[in-house]
């Protein structure tokens, strides 16, 4: 007999992604990440599939293995793991040779690139980045600072020692920058990101000491390098002046490898990221926008004719930069996203865009849907092919091969799996990995549907009922709000979904005004105003289902986490329809969230500008402007670590409704980022969320 899902169930589920196919096509190297409850771990290990039988085997068993690279001829894999001190990249030979470390003094960081010739690897890390001496952090700062930060820096990626006895250091932070700590990943200390290159033997060495070199130079960033197919070049993404901090927007670089002199390629009008050369080498496409409605612009794909600038370089010619007029947007006229829509129990990441030997593949997001789409290099002016996807499922990463496209794909009843899609036609699906446990458990149905919004707006909803619905009863319903702004909601696996409507109730999610995958003007809709039309068009949704005589009015309920928070809190002081709500990470109060987060200029484009100008605009898009107003049970939930919403926006709502004597608990995760990774506090989450609801829904 099947059960019905569980909180308990979050770890049975598999996540298989980042995949890599070899180069002749016939294998796929892939990342299968796990929860494992008893460590309290996110495990992530290697797996090898044969396409043409599709026999998968276990690779590595450290559980903290990923971002695998095959070598030019196939016969080995480099990939990164953090199984000693600190992030180091493993050879795997594939004809069953030991796997040994390729010691680097750096932790590394993918990607990891091989050179054409099998014989060194190119990888990222960050690093002191202040060659001088005579280096202060600040005038008249003490004169032994640059030593103990560059010690600091020197260990920023590795793991610290857990001893209560040892003796403190002196790790007092000095903060010069505007940028200068990141959600998920810290404070940055005296480091930039640089890229490094290291030679690899053919045979496993016997104590083999670190040989990598810097390639990158400078007091800057450099990240998402990809090599020419020559190895002669390296393109890398990177600002190089000095207020970069405070620039909304990131340049391409070339880097002569045999000399090390770099050129500015591309003087981009807005972020780049993820360059990527033709195999022919005449080509280089990336990801990017051109700033024309700030954070909010959709990130497109772009390409780069690189002849001509080749050919300067190679003559000596005086190098011009290229600019947005000659690169070419190659995605603007879908007008839609780079990028797919995953599980919330699926793989995050691996590619959007890879190339073909004559043309390029990239994922893009349609109405909530991941979809894959192709452009021929002969072809560069027609409309791009859709090749992969339906409104009905999603893709979220890709690679390509001689034989054919391997997908990352899942939808509203199936977990994310990996697909491969043959040149004659022929879907094959290549991992199970959550099959077993999907046959034993009860899924309910789910719907798609459209509706209109106070203003006549068409926009897309989706249900998911309880197990054995029946449209004649009333159900308790659960209202789910996605991040973002700019995110969206889709047909994907939706664990957080399914684990509700086993309690009994009917779950609801929208898109409303603001969500990506629906154009330019729709994404930017609720710029510098937030709680306007995005609540009208959220409410709107819930009207409709509840016209359908299928919702206990008396028994509804909310959930967002981040943006979803904030509009979660909003709605608590628009409305008393709801019966206890649950808001996560949420921006409360405009005024002091601003400059406590990691991406303050987005902010301030969102916002609507800065508090010290627009102090009661601020203060009228915060829920903590109209506190008062609350009038039902609150859960607030929040990371102690969140960089990106700072907990004191969590704090000052929930003292201000204790304050006036409203129900509020909130919910404090230690050591958690912005979103929760660790498997204690995920389970710990969906468990206390579904027992909040069920109390007040009068569920035992």
């Amino acid at each position: 007999m099947k059960k019905r899902i569980t909180s308990e169930d979050i770890f049975q589920f598999k996540a298989p992604g980042d995949i890599k196919l070899s180069p002749d096509g016939r294998h796929m190297i892939f990342t299968l990440k796990e929860l494992d409850k008893e460590k309290d771990e996110n495990v992530t290990n290697l797996f090898l599939i044969n396409i043409d039988t599709s026999e998968t085997k276990q690779l590595t068993f450290s559980g903290k293995d990923s971002d695998a690279s095959f070598s030019p001829d196939g016969k080995r894999v480099a990939f990164v793991s953090s199984r000693s001190e600190k992030a180091q990249i493993w050879i795997l030979p594939l004809d069953g040779g030991e796997t040994w470390c390729l010691k680097t003094k750096e932790a590394v960081q993918a990607p990891l690139i091989w050179t054409p010739d099998g014989k060194c690897l190119i990888y990222s890390a960050s690093v002191f980045s202040h060659d001088s001496l005579d280096w202060v952090p600040y005038p008249g700062a003490p004169v032994k600072d640059r030593q103990r930060l560059k010690e600091l820096s020197d260990k920023i990626h590795q793991e610290k020692e857990k001893d209560d006895n040892k003796k403190k250091e002196n790790e007092v932070k000095i903060i010069t920058r505007f940028s200068y700590r990141f959600d998920g990943q810290g404070y940055f200390g005296h480091v930039r990101n640089q890229i490094f290159t290291t030679p690899v033997p053919q045979t496993t060495p016997g104590d083999w000491e670190p040989k990598g070199q810097q390639l990158t130079k400078g007091d800057y960033d450099h990240s998402g390098p990809s090599l020419s197919p020559n190895g002669e070049y390296l393109v890398v993404s990177s600002r190089h002046t000095k207020d970069a901090d405070m620039e909304q927007k990131v340049d391409l670089w070339l880097i002569h490898i045999p000399t090390g002199k770099s050129h500015l390629l591309y003087d981009s009008p807005g972020p780049t990221s993820n360059p990527s050369w033709s195999p022919c080498g005449n080509y280089i496409a990336f990801t990017g926008h051109d700033n024309q409605v700030g954070a909010s612009t959709t990130m497109n794909l772009w390409l780069i004719d690189m002849r001509s600038f080749l050919v300067d370089i190679n003559t000596k010619r005086k190098v011009v930069p290229i600019n947005r007029e000659t690169a070419k947007n190659l995605s603007k006229v879908l007008d839609r996203p780079i990028g797919g829509a995953g599980s919330d129990v699926g793989y995050r990441g691996g590619k959007a865009v890879v190339w073909g030997k004559d043309r390029i593949y990239f994922v893009i997001t349609d109405h909530g849907a991941g979809q894959v789409y192709e452009i021929r290099l002969d072809k560069l002016d027609q409309f791009p092919t859709k090749i992969l996807g339906d409104d009905n499922c999603s893709i979220v990463g890709i690679d390509a091969g001689e034989n054919g496209i391997a997908y990352t794909f899942s939808s509203p009843e199936k977990a994310q799996e990996i697909y491969f899609k043959t040149r004659s036609g022929k879907t094959e699906q290549l991992t199970s990995f959550n099959k077993h446990f999907l046959e034993k458990v009860e899924i309910g149905e789910w719907e798609k549907f459209q509706y209109s919004s106070n203003d006549g707006e068409k926009l897309d909803g989706w249900l998911v009922f309880p197990p054995n619905y029946e449209p004649t009863e009333k159900y308790p319903l659960v209202l789910l709000i996605h991040g973002g702004p700019h995110g969206s909601y889709g047909p994907t696996f939706m664990f957080t979904a399914h684990q509700f409507a086993a309690q009994g109730y009917i779950i609801i999610y929208t898109n409303p005004r603001g969500s990506e995958t629906y154009g330019q003007d729709f994404a930017s809709h609720i710029d510098t105003k937030w709680g306007d039309q995005d609540y009208k068009d959220i409410m709107a949704g819930v009207d409709y289902v509840v016209d359908r005589k299928i919702i206990d009015e008396d028994r509804m309920f909310v959930h967002g986490w981040s943006y979803g928070g904030y509009m979660s809190c909003w709605i608590a002081t628009q409305t008393d329809r709801f019966k206890a709500i649950c808001a996560g990470a949420s921006v409360t109060n405009m005024i002091s969230g601003y400059g406590t987060s990691d991406i303050t200029l987005a902010d301030e484009y969102e916002y609507g500008g800065s508090p010290w100008e627009h102090t009661e605009h601020f203060k009228r898009h915060s829920p903590l402007g109209h506190v008062q107003n609350v009038t039902t049970p609150m859960m607030l939930m929040h990371g102690e670590n969140d960089l990106r919403v700072a907990i004191s926006q969590t704090e000052e709502f929930y003292i201000a409704l204790k304050r006036l004597g409203k129900e509020a608990i909130m919910v404090r995760y230690p050591d958690e980022f912005h979103g929760l990774t660790r498997p204690v506090h995920q389970h710990d989450r969906f468990e206390r969320i579904v027992s909040w609801f069920n109390y007040y829904a009068d569920i035992t």
